[in-house]
């Protein structure tokens, strides 16, 4: 990165640097031509609290040290303010997404509810069909069983009747 670019982006360099001066090498005593937190009442606050001890001292001139005990304690108190605050919307997220995963889960508890009730109504059918078809089927075997008697009586009968014809045909004369 060149002297004269942040995050290679150039500028425009200053003719004359010794004439600027930038707002943070003014004495206390001198009034800047401008106050970018004159709107802001707390901007002062704020930037005490986000100003680290060591500068506390350079930036402000002396103070004592009971003034920068206070300081340190109003600071250590911001950060566990910060940090409560933080844990408090980490804990609300939290808690949102458990919300969100446990309606997520009734909602598929539900969607399975009735899955299963489908696939059990639909196994009942089947079990119905099941009870008929092997009730046909054992109707079906006695007609069968019952057919193959009536055909092995008539086979039987038949063949007395072709034995009978045949004992009497030899008893009979064949005519020519």
């Amino acid at each position: 990165m060149n002297p004269g670019g942040v995050a290679s982006m150039p500028y425009m360099p200053i003719p004359n640097p010794s004439s600027f001066y930038p707002h943070y090498y003014m004495s206390r005593d001198a009034i800047p031509s401008f106050h970018f937190g004159m709107h802001i009442p707390s901007m002062q606050l704020m930037h005490d609290l986000v100003l680290p001890a060591t500068e506390v001292a350079t930036t402000y001139g002396k103070r004592s040290s009971d003034e920068m005990d206070e300081y340190q304690f109003r600071q250590a108190e911001e950060r566990r303010k910060r940090r409560m605050i933080s844990n408090r919307e980490s804990a609300r997220r939290s808690r949102m997404r458990k919300q969100k995963q446990l309606h997520e889960l009734w909602s598929q508890v539900i969607s399975l509810r009735g899955a299963n009730r489908q696939l059990l109504d639909e196994l009942n059918g089947v079990e119905c069909n099941r009870d008929q078809t092997l009730r046909e089927n054992a109707r079906l075997r006695e007609e069968k069983a019952k057919l193959e008697k009536q055909l092995q009586e008539l086979e039987l009968h038949e063949e007395r009747l072709e034995g009978h014809e045949v004992n009497g045909n030899e008893n009979c004369p064949i005519e020519k």
